[in-house]
Order: structure tokens, then sequence, then C-alpha cells
């Protein structure tokens, strides 16, 4: 099924296959949005495509590996291709890192104590809401390491290499630069 690049909408009755947006102000805030990603992440070809599963694709529309570098490509590559609905980056090892905050807001829409706290820790870094809309992603440097979920009450995830991560919508007033990431305790 096909979404809406932007808030996610059900793309399948339109007659276009090629419409990636819903309407002209999805199309408007996801370019806005694109502009506010960090050039250490765009300059790097470690870009797939994903599918409505989360899975990353080739833009082809072909399974990608996280660890196989053949299927990767430039951003601009994987914005302009059509495969799957939507993008993503892959955490390759050099350096660049995500902290992945789950269900990070409450009902109301406030972020729940430990992620303020988490996003306290780091700021003036790239920040996005992730695809459910309920967490944020915590972009930055990252020394390569094996993967860490804190469960204790939190929903924390944190990432360096060997994943990749379902690009977002930037948060607003997010900073497109990347900072080193302090990771929660």
């Amino acid at each position: 099924m096909r979404k809406c690049e932007h808030c996610d909408k059900d793309l399948a009755t339109w007659r276009s296959r090629r419409a990636r947006f819903c309407s002209v102000r999805c199309r408007v805030a996801r370019c806005r949005a694109n502009k506010r990603i960090p050039k250490d992440l765009t300059s790097r070809k470690c870009w797939v495509r994903r599918d409505a599963l989360k899975r990353p694709l080739t833009t082809t529309g072909a399974l990608a590996s996280v660890s196989v570098s053949n299927g990767w490509t430039s951003y601009q590559d994987a914005k302009n291709a059509t495969a799957g609905v939507g993008m993503g980056f892959v955490l390759d090892g050099s350096g660049i890192g995500v902290i992945d905050l789950d269900h990070a807001f409450a009902a109301d829409g406030t972020l729940h104590p430990w992620a303020a706290a988490v996003l306290d820790q780091n700021p003036d870094t790239f920040t996005e809401v992730s695809q459910s809309g309920n967490g944020l992603h915590i972009w930055g440097y990252l020394a390569p390491q094996r993967g860490k979920k804190l469960r204790d009450g939190r929903n924390i995830e944190i990432y360096s290499m060997g994943r990749y991560m379902a690009l977002g919508t930037p948060r607003r007033g997010t900073s497109p630069t990347l900072k080193p990431l302090v990771v929660p305790i």
C-alpha cells in the first residue's frame, strides 16, 4: 500500500502511481523538512528507500542490506526514487549514531520526563519525530558500538552500526547539524 511520504495518508486510490504526497501542503512541508537534514547525513552514500513495513530497499525496490553497501545510494538518488514509501539512512559504523526514543510522547502530546531528560542531554543536534509519530530520533556523532536497548521504564535504543533508521520528520526548531551524542545510562 502506498502512503503519503509526509502524513502517511493512503494513496491507493490516486490515479497517478507516481504520487508521493496526498496534497500540495504535504509536499511543501516535506520539502521544507528535507532542507533541515544535516549535510553530514545528506553527503554520505548511506541512503536507502523503505517499504511500508520499514524494511530497507534499494532504489529499484529490492531488499537492501544494512551490512553490504552495494544497495545504498546518495541522498538525492534515494529522494528521487519511487520505490517504497519513504527513505532511510544506514548506520554503517562511520561515526554517525542515533538515540531512538520509542513511545516518547504522552497521550496529550507532551514528552514523557525520561524522554525530555535524554533530549536535554543532547541539545543542538538534529532531532526528528519517528514515522509512528510517537517517538524521537536524536542524531549525532557516536563511535561504532553494538546496539543497546534500555527498557527500565524508558524505551531507548542506541545504534551506530548494523542498522538503518527510517527517516522521520525533522522536529520543529531542530538544529541542521550533528553534535556528539550523550548516551543515557
